[in-house]
């Protein structure tokens, strides 16, 4: 994702996914911090690398690196540990903590993961979406949201330049929300892990979307022309209806 991509102005988006889309959780933006973190921001410790997402809904802002977190899985996939050793890559810690998977499929679990190059980043940061220090870029936005809000806002960039978002089962959170957006360059809407949901506090009802700052606009031009008509749309696609309309 490019420094130079366009991107809405952010109290904006917030404004219009709270008020417009009712979202019941605070929108979150995260930051690939390539020379270190940001001033203003604070380490976590005792924090796994994808609970920033929920450190920032509470108002903080956060960063994970190296040597603040306390998840060595989000230290892989966030790049930050190049040689985590085959205990993590081969996914043999999901054998030996959860008796339902097989080495083979804890392995593909693992070679099957998005990880962001090792080295790419120094920190992960996150703060809320309105409480974002000028100056500071914005590369992903997160929001813990129900399917139907889901479908709007991860599928917006469907509904403005027609390229679906990408669906993630069965990956570590930190993964699919941070990893995954910057290498399919595409929304994504995910599930997330067991642990990712519950260090997120996310509920049964609920699920993460990523968007990447490039899809950032068609959220709002999204809610800015949200229009439907359901008589019109089932004249349109039921002939039942077109034949009433006739």
């Amino acid at each position: 994702m490019s420094e130079n991509d366009e991107i809405p102005d952010l109290k904006l988006l917030n404004r219009l996914l709270v008020e417009r889309m009712r979202v019941k959780r605070r929108p979150v933006a995260i930051t690939y911090c390539y020379d270190g973190p940001p001033p203003g921001y604070e380490p976590v410790n005792v924090v796994v690398a994808c609970a920033i997402v929920r450190e920032a809904e509470q108002g903080r802002r956060v960063y994970v690196d190296a040597n603040h977190h306390d998840c060595w899985v989000g230290q892989y996939h966030l790049g930050f540990n190049p040689d985590p050793g085959p205990y993590i890559i081969q996914g043999i810690y999901l054998t030996d903590a959860q008796g339902f998977y097989t080495p083979e499929a804890a392995a593909c679990n693992k070679q099957q993961s998005y990880s962001l190059p090792a080295g790419m980043i120094k920190a992960l940061a996150a703060a809320p979406l309105d409480d974002v220090p000028d100056g500071v870029p914005v590369d992903l936005m997160v929001c813990v949201v129900d399917p139907q809000r889901a479908m709007q806002i991860a599928g917006a960039a469907s509904v403005r330049i027609g390229t679906f978002p990408v669906g993630e089962l069965g990956a570590s959170a930190c993964a699919s929300i941070f990893a995954a957006p910057w290498h399919t360059k595409n929304s994504v809407f995910a599930i997330g892990d067991g642990g990712g949901r519950m260090h997120n506090r996310l509920d049964p009802s609920e699920m993460f979307v990523s968007i990447p700052r490039s899809h950032l606009r068609y959220v709002v031009e999204l809610i800015e022309n949200f229009r439907i008509d359901p008589q019109k749309m089932r004249e349109v696609i039921m002939p039942s209806y077109a034949a009433k309309a006739q």
